[in-house]
């Protein structure tokens, strides 16, 4: 076994699981604020795993599966040495996945050059330091939720323009230094497509058809139980059982899967541990049977092209509709009134009813503070490619004390109506040119008299464009939490 394996850290970090504090530093920058808002709700409960709450691709288990044999490794980049640093997340979603990805796609031709692969180290190097989905210190691990977060805002280098070639012996690498990224090599979204209970809830998806048929699209990226016998594994043989006591900073491990083989019955799994003492060349057979029961405990895919995932893999829906804020002012009965807009741009006609409207204020610096001071709306038909202006009155919370606060309004929070488009279910209202709000000796919001909504505050959209899985766990979380 070699000396890096004989010291490898632990890659993949099951997350602390308890929501941790904002940044109160980076306040004032409302991309920032909206970032945080966004990772509070998506941040994990050690007592009630919420990766249930990710989006997740839908349940193909009844899929028919005709095809008994399926293997990307031709698209794939070189197997890669990850070394004595616990950077796989890195290595497995960017360098072998984004890469084989992007010659699917035919973005890329020869993975076998630097200019055509993704750099782990540029992903390791965007990825947060601090906050609830930071990496570890000391380029000690790292989750594939803020992984594939970067790549999906900043996009990743290549190899060429950010290079690490593990040299054989102990090295040094600088884990705190900037990413560089590339907006020309962006993922546009992600999709979890199975867990298993080892997160502390009911599984998902983790059946041999659902993994199979995401599988026929393309590699997926995979989080897995390691025990001693995959540690020293050299063989082509498949690996069909291992022990149950998992070694410590051995325990998780981020690797990409490239194929399956009926005959094998067995996964191939590609890993970054270098081509010379482990596995097949660096990549390994693992059983069916083993693979679903123990050895994996969370299946991840990712598309370049937006809405695309959408479109193959959730339940289609007719149904859509979008917000937006039009004021909000106070009254001479010393109530608030907010009024909105809600459009209907699906085929059907939806009424209000059916789903639920919510008005959420945020403390700015304190953003588990929050106050719902709507819950629902009028009960109004929308027409098809109609749009209906409603108000509603509140007051401000009477436990709200003084400080800076932002609003945030949501459509259908739990998803009752299947939306097609998620994107549009919210909106946020600051201040002027994006500040939080201030609220007043005598309690009262400076909400500006023409609202701008946050995403049209900035030039650089990229930085703002919030995201499916975001959004959905953010809504979840909020309904839940009203």
């Amino acid at each position: 076994m070699s000396k890096f394996r004989s010291k490898i850290l632990l890659c993949l970090l099951i997350p602390c699981l308890t929501f941790s504090s904002c940044d109160e530093e980076t306040a004032n920058d409302v991309l920032a604020i909206v970032d945080e808002i966004l990772n509070l709700f998506m941040g994990y409960d050690m007592e009630d795993e919420d990766i249930e709450d990710q989006e997740k691709a839908e349940d193909e288990t009844d899929a028919v599966i005709t095809e008994r044999y399926v293997n990307w490794e031709a698209k794939c980049p070189p197997v890669g040495n990850q070394g004595e640093y616990g950077t796989c997340v890195a290595w497995a979603s960017a360098y072998c996945f984004k890469t084989t990805l992007n010659v699917i796609d035919g973005k890329w031709n020869d993975p076998s050059q630097a200019s055509q692969q993704c750099s782990p180290i540029d992903l390791w190097h965007l990825l947060p330091s601090t906050g609830t989905n930071a990496k570890a210190t000391n380029c000690d691990g790292s989750t594939f939720e803020p992984a594939f977060d970067v790549m999906i805002n900043k996009g990743v280098a290549t190899m060429s323009s950010v290079p690490f070639k593990y040299n054989g012996k102990s090295m040094k690498m600088n884990c705190s230094a900037s990413g560089v990224g590339n907006s020309d090599n962006k993922l546009a979204e992600y999709r979890i497509v199975a867990y298993s209970a080892a997160y502390g809830g009911k599984a998902y998806g983790m059946t041999l058809n659902n993994i199979k048929y995401y599988l026929k699209k393309g590699p997926l990226v995979i989080g897995a139980q390691l025990g001693n016998r995959f540690m020293k594994w050299n063989s082509s043989a498949v690996l069909d059982y291992d022990d149950d006591t998992y070694n410590g900073q051995h325990a998780y491990h981020a690797i990409t899967l490239v194929g399956y083989d009926d005959d094998k019955k067995a996964f191939r799994v590609r890993n970054s541990w270098g081509t010379e003492d482990w596995g097949d060349k660096g990549s390994i057979w693992v059983g069916y049977d083993f693979f679903i029961k123990q050895f994996c405990f969370g299946v991840w895919t990712a598309s370049n092209t937006a809405g695309s995932l959408s479109a193959a893999s959730l339940p289609s829906s007719s149904n859509d509709v979008k917000v937006a804020v039009v004021s909000d002012k106070k009254l001479a009965n010393g109530k608030r009134e907010v009024r909105y807009t809600i459009e209907n741009k699906g085929v059907s006609a939806i009424s209000t009813a059916d789903y639920p409207i919510s008005y959420i204020m945020f403390k700015a610096k304190h953003l588990a503070m929050r106050y719902v001071v709507m819950d629902k709306a009028a009960d109004v038909v929308i027409a098809p490619n109609a749009k209906v202006e409603l108000s509603y009155e509140y007051d401000i919370p009477a436990d709200a004390d003084g400080g800076k606060y932002y609003m945030l309004l949501i459509a259908d929070p739990t998803n009752e109506i299947g939306d097609r488009n998620r994107n549009d279910n919210f909106f946020f209202v600051t201040g002027e040119n994006g500040s939080p709000l201030n609220m007043t000796a005598d309690r009262q919001l400076n909400i500006p008299a023409q609202i701008k909504e946050v995403r049209s505050l900035v030039s650089d959209a990229d930085r703002n464009a919030y995201r499916n899985s975001e959004i959905e766990y953010s809504l979840q979380k909020a309904a839940s939490k009203k």
